[in-house]
């Protein structure tokens, strides 16, 4: 706090650091990214963590931030706009199906949801500020993006049974 960070305690964990998580506006490497996936290659962009950068002069300069990840590939998957046709929009979490009523008597796996459920279920609260919130709204951005599209959100152990449509929350 002496030299200005906002720092925040996490009960059993300690202190922590805030800086801002701005959502993301472009992708300075989505040129590489195009070409990269059509040459058939399996890209891994947009990873959590990322600093962003803002243009100076000629110059690409980090902020003092960390981009928001789930907002970020959301991003990536509308700017790419290659693969939507085949496969839906996939954010991998810790979690084989997203639950409502955390923790309650009537907890509830969400299979297939439409966006209108989805925005209803984030009006209500459902999911946290920093884990599941951010998935679900870059999902919503993403379906919302273009008639036709879906996206997935599950683990990555079961991510080839989601796919199969035998497991994880679609949003349609």
């Amino acid at each position: 706090r002496k030299k200005g960070n906002y720092i925040v305690e996490e009960p059993g964990k300690g202190f922590r650091r805030i800086v801002s998580a701005p959502n993301p506006v472009s992708i300075v490497e989505i040129d590489a990214i195009k070409a990269l996936l059509d040459a058939d290659q399996v890209v891994i962009a947009c990873g959590g963590g990322g600093i962003p950068v803002l243009e100076q002069d000629n110059h690409l300069k980090g902020a003092s931030a960390v981009i928001e990840k789930d907002l970020t590939a959301g991003k990536m998957a509308e700017e790419t706009d290659d693969l939507e046709v085949f496969f839906p929009a996939v954010i991998l979490t810790s979690v084989e199906k997203v639950k409502i009523h955390m923790g309650r008597a009537d907890e509830k796996d969400l299979g297939e949801i439409t966006v209108d459920q989805a925005k209803k279920y984030m009006e209500e609260g459902h999911f946290g500020v920093y884990n599941m919130l951010p998935k679900f709204n870059a999902s919503v951005n993403f379906v919302e993006g273009r008639e036709g599209r879906s996206a997935l959100i599950t683990s990555y152990d079961k991510l080839n049974e989601a796919l199969e449509g035998k497991t994880g929350t679609v949003i349609r």
